[in-house]
């Protein structure tokens, strides 16, 4: 017998998903200098807008990958940081 696990990012919804891949984008580009596992992402930014993602999809596929325990949140300083699992 042996044991697997299975990957967490199976059986998400599509919007969770596409958001996950927009995050790993920003996590290279807005890492934090200071805790590099960190980063934030710009509410406004034209990557969002461009693959069609609104507020309330924004909302719900974190609220998602949260569930997942595919990502962590953070408030410091009125600056939101997200950290990727």
């Amino acid at each position: 017998m042996f044991n697997h696990t299975q990957n967490p990012l199976v059986g998400l919804p599509t919007r969770a998903l596409r958001l996950y891949s927009a995050l790993e984008v920003f996590r290279g580009a807005y890492t934090s200098l200071s805790e590099p596992t960190w980063f934030r992402a710009p509410r406004r930014d034209a990557l969002l807008k461009k693959i069609g993602f609104s507020k309330a999809d924004i909302d719900t596929a974190i609220s998602e990958l949260t569930q997942a325990n595919l990502l962590q949140i953070r408030e410091q300083q009125n600056t939101r940081w997200y950290r990727l699992k």
